[in-house]
C-alpha cells in the first residue's frame, strides 16, 4: 500500500457481499478461528488451512461454517477460486508469503499481525439486525477498537434490531403517505427522538408500534 495514500486516507471503508464466495483463512489459532467465524456469518464459503486448529475451528468445521478444512501447511494452490484471504498464522514469514501470493493473483489480503501490510483491515463490529456499526483504528490499537465497540454495544442495544425492522416494514407506507423525501426524513428523526427506542428496550413492541405509526403518520398494519 502506498505510504502517502495511507497517511492521507488510511482505508476506504466498504461492505462487501461475500455470500457463496470462497474466502481463505490461513491459520487455525484463535485469530484464524475468529476470522473464519465472521466470514461464515457473512455468508462466505470458508476454506481454512492449518496443520493444527483450535477446538473452536473443529466445531466450525463440524457445523459446516468452515466448509473446506485442510490440515496441513499452506500452499499457494490454496488460493485457487478465492476472492479474499486472511493470513492469520503465528509465523510472520508464512503470513508474508500468503500476502505475496495473494498480491500476485490480485486477491485482497488481510495480514492479522501487520494490518498495514495488507489490502484491508477487519474492524470491530456491532450488529443489531440490519444495523451494522464498524470501528477501526487503522490497526493502531485493537484494544481501543474493542473499547469503542463496547461503548457502542451499550448505546445501541438489541432494541435497534426491532427498530430497523419496523421502519423497514413501514417504508412503503411511509413513501406513499409522504412522497417528499425531506418530510419522510423528518418523520423518521421524530421516531428516533421519541420514546419508541425505550419502549422497544422494555419489550413493549405493541406500544412501540402504535407510537411509531403515530409519528410516521402511516396506516395500521405498518410497524409491526
Amino acid at each position: 500500500m502506498n505510504d502517502s495514500l495511507r497517511e492521507v486516507t488510511r482505508y476506504f471503508p466498504v461492505f462487501a457481499d461475500l455470500t457463496g464466495r470462497t474466502c481463505l483463512v490461513v491459520g487455525g489459532g484463535p485469530v484464524g478461528e475468529e476470522r473464519a467465524r465472521r466470514l461464515s456469518e457473512s455468508g462466505a464459503r470458508v476454506r481454512l488451512v492449518a496443520p493444527r486448529v483450535t477446538p473452536g475451528v473443529a466445531v466450525l468445521a463440524a457445523q459446516g461454517a468452515v466448509s473446506d478444512l485442510r490440515h496441513r501447511e499452506y500452499m499457494s494452490d490454496d488460493l485457487d477460486g478465492c476472492v479474499l484471504v486472511v493470513a492469520a498464522t503465528d509465523r510472520r514469514e508464512v503470513n508474508r508469503r500468503v500476502r505475496a501470493d495473494a498480491g500476485d493473483r490480485g486477491i485482497p489480503c488481510n495480514v492479522a499481525d501487520d494490518p498495514a501490510l495488507g489490502d484491508f483491515i477487519v474492524p470491530a463490529v456491532v450488529r443489531r439486525g440490519e444495523l451494522t456499526l464498524a470501528v477501526s483504528t487503522g490497526g493502531a490499537s485493537p484494544t481501543v477498537a474493542a473499547h469503542v465497540r463496547g461503548r457502542l454495544e451499550e448505546t445501541f442495544g438489541p432494541e435497534w434490531a426491532d427498530l430497523l425492522r419496523m421502519l423497514g416494514d413501514a417504508r412503503d407506507a411511509l413513501k406513499r403517505r409522504h412522497p417528499d423525501t425531506a418530510e419522510r426524513s423528518a418523520r423518521v428523526r421524530s421516531v428516533l427522538a421519541s420514546d419508541v427506542p425505550a419502549l422497544l428496550a422494555g419489550g413493549d413492541l405493541p406500544a412501540a408500534g402504535r407510537r411509531m405509526r403515530e409519528l410516521l403518520d402511516v396506516e395500521a398494519g405498518s410497524c409491526t
